[in-house]
């Protein structure tokens, strides 16, 4: 889950050095503008013009890095929690009313659910990094009972084949759709 974790976020970790690079040379054009309106070489109107310009481009940055899109302080405690929730999932549905029903499964399907009429299945562009990592985990669970060694580099966020899409026969109108989940470990 870990690994999972790192992957999923290498791609922002290398987004906000870029982002802090560019903050650097806003901040440099800045010094620059205001160094050539002291001097005399800008008039108010463009000195104004551009500062703000700069201004407005530094803080938008800025509020990227100050507000990451995923990020977690303590991740051990976070894997844990979604691994604890991942083991009731069927009761949870069974139990939940609908606003706790579209929270789980926004949760696990965070692009939704689609349907695909051509093939009559429904489809998921992608499940959440830690219930789309159970199956494949558990496959390799049982490889460690046979004594061979698991492969983490094949982890991804990748919608698996089977075991987390929930397979429905559909019908026309269809409300809602019956998640059924069986104990994975």
């Amino acid at each position: 889950m870990t690994y999972t974790y790192d992957n999923i976020t290498k791609e922002l970790r290398t987004e906000k050095k870029s982002i802090k690079k560019t903050i650097t040379e806003l901040n440099t054009k800045i010094d620059s503008i205001e160094e050539r309106y002291a001097l005399g070489e800008l008039d108010s109107t463009i000195y104004k013009k551009f500062k703000d310009k700069y201004e407005t481009q530094k803080d938008e940055l800025q509020s990227k890095i100050e507000n990451p899109s995923l990020s977690s302080s303590n991740l051990e405690l976070a894997i844990d929690k979604a691994l604890t929730l991942s083991e009731s999932l069927e009761k949870i549905w069974v139990d939940g009313d609908l606003k706790q029903r579209q929270k789980l499964q926004h949760l696990v399907f965070p692009s939704g659910l689609g349907y695909d009429k051509s093939n009559d299945r429904v489809r998921t562009p992608k499940v959440n990094a830690i219930f789309g990592s159970i199956p494949i985990l558990s496959k390799e669970i049982s490889n460690i009972k046979k004594g061979e060694p698991i492969p983490v580099n094949q982890f991804s966020d990748c919608v698996t084949a089977t075991g987390v899409e929930p397979t429905t026969a559909g019908a026309e109108i269809q409300c809602s759709i019956q998640l059924s989940y069986a104990a994975i470990f």
